[in-house]
């Protein structure tokens, strides 16, 4: 016999499409929760440039000062150099300002320049050498308006902390540079720019840069021993302003005591009415050099004398002392008679309490 026809094939069970779908939906579904997760970590692994300043932000609150290193104002009116900024605003750094090197110290309003005798010669106007000043560097008072340091309320930590959050709500562009050597993102808007440690959750600021005031600068920020070593110098710097002087201030003799000396003297007494600095208020001492001069204001010198006064107002006061020596002497007992006064000033630039009030004010550094 034959073998019999072969019936059709077996149906397929209908679970097996559908069990194919579900494992492609699956497949599919795992497929977009991996895509999902993988764009998840990445958001989180790169904050946006407004975060990033926050960030950085929020590390200046604990400093106590930022060194900086760069340009400060414009080419004709700013300086260059290093600055430490203390986060009261207190200011010491070695700089070049008007051609000159010097060491700058603003403590409040007060701002004294360490600087060379060319430098203090321009400062003074006098025709003549003041006879203070020596060879080196020497202390000296200047204008708050001498030297622009309209940037220093910008460059506390505070101040710069606050205008990095302000800054959020600009328009801002973001990419990576370098800052010394040292990978950085740099952060911009059209006003500043924030030079940041390429460090996505606790960046810090290596640069800053503003178009007003202008300032192009490396930034170190200074918290714990380094902020405290900042507030050290300052203190110790301030202390070394016993021996400064004014140079804003103008004292002068409103009249001479025209009394002349007896010949054939060992001394000639000068006694000249001197005229304060206009303005002054508080307890300041003045030191009155007077020089005498045979035949004409520019003839040879017969001798000076010194005496200092302390004052507290711009009264005039009466200034006396006695010129002695050789050369007066042998000028007394010759045939010549005229002889002319002249008097130089030199005004102290801070008093023992202006410098205990200048130090007592770190305490709250």
């Amino acid at each position: 016999m034959g073998q019999p026809p072969m019936g059709p094939p077996p149906k397929r069970s209908g679970s097996g499409p559908f069990i194919a779908l579900i494992v492609g939906g699956a497949l599919v579904v795992v497929l977009l929760i991996a895509v999902a997760l993988v764009f998840v970590v990445r958001g989180g692994s790169e904050p946006t440039p407004a975060e990033r300043l926050r960030a950085a932000a929020g590390g200046l609150s604990s400093a106590r000062a930022m060194t900086f290193k760069g340009s400060f104002g414009t080419t004709t009116s700013g300086i260059s150099g290093e600055l430490k900024i203390t986060k009261g605003g207190r200011i010491l750094g070695d700089v070049t300002a008007d051609g000159s090197r010097m060491t700058l110290l603003s403590v409040d309003d007060d701002l004294f320049v360490k600087a060379d005798r060319s430098y203090w010669q321009r400062q003074t106007s006098l025709l003549t050498t003041p006879y203070y000043l020596k060879d080196g560097q020497q202390w000296g008072r200047v204008s708050s308006t001498e030297i622009n340091l309209s940037f220093k309320r910008k460059l506390t930590p505070a101040a710069l902390a606050s205008e990095m959050r302000s800054s959020t709500s600009y328009r801002l562009t973001e990419r990576e540079t370098t800052v010394g050597g040292r990978k950085a993102v740099l952060v911009a808007s059209s006003l500043a720019s924030f030079y940041l440690t390429d460090d996505d959750d606790h960046p810090e600021l290596l640069r800053y840069e503003s178009t007003y005031p202008r300032v192009a600068a490396d930034v170190t920020v200074q918290s714990g021993n380094g902020g405290a070593a900042t507030v050290s110098e300052i203190r110790s710097r301030i202390g070394e302003l016993r021996d400064s002087f004014d140079a804003r201030s103008r004292p002068s003799v409103v009249s001479w005591d025209d009394t002349p000396c007896k010949a054939n003297s060992n001394s000639c007494r000068v006694r000249g009415q001197v005229r304060p600095p206009l303005g002054t208020t508080s307890s300041t001492t003045i030191e009155v050099r007077y020089t005498l001069r045979a035949g004409s204001t520019t003839g040879r010198e017969l001798g000076t004398c010194t005496k200092s006064i302390t004052v507290s107002s711009s009264t005039p006061e009466w200034v006396a002392c006695d010129v002695t020596g050789s050369a007066w002497r042998s000028f007394s007992r010759g045939s010549e008679t005229r002889y002319y006064m002249s008097a130089q000033f030199k005004v102290s630039g801070a008093s023992d309490s202006d410098i205990q009030r200048m130090q007592s004010a770190l305490d709250q550094e």
